[in-house]
């Protein structure tokens, strides 16, 4: 990549510095095949499979998660679903809802499931009110807590 960008650079350089006369074109021409020769060179590397084989850490170290730092974004996704459920439920007349929600291990984003803590005076309000808490969590569990 380097030397890609030098060639080009090179390029703008004898194009500034290069007269105007007979002997540019053949300038140009042989710097256009010295461009391609550049541009081609690692080609063969990758095709042999060594190409990447310059970017992988060879001394076995690995990649380590900032577990603080994770579990302080982990957190404020979790609260910001919960808002964000609390603002559905608040935009559609239920502000008194109250709830729990359990969410994935493997994804800090995902929901696995919402528990709802308050009793309902009919099942189409419960059916409403789940109805709603669906369309904001997708494919998870929605159920009452049972009392």
């Amino acid at each position: 990549m380097i030397s890609i960008v030098g060639i080009v650079s090179l390029g703008v350089l004898i194009e500034i510095v290069l007269p105007e006369g007979e002997n540019t074109k053949y300038i140009r021409g042989i710097f256009s095949i010295i461009v391609i020769f550049v541009i081609v060179s690692p080609l063969p590397k990758m095709l042999k499979g060594d190409f990447f084989k310059d970017f992988v850490i060879e001394d076995g170290a690995q990649i380590e998660i900032d577990e603080e730092y994770y579990q302080s974004v982990k957190e404020s996704i979790h609260k910001s679903v919960i808002e964000g459920l609390k603002d559905k439920l608040s935009a559609n007349g239920y502000e008194n809802i109250t709830f729990e929600v359990t969410f994935a291990e493997d994804y800090a984003y995902s929901i696995k499931k919402v528990v709802v803590k308050n009793s309902f005076s009919s099942e189409d309000e419960w059916n409403k009110v789940k109805r709603i808490i669906m369309e904001y969590v997708g494919r998870a569990t929605v159920e009452k807590e049972n009392s």
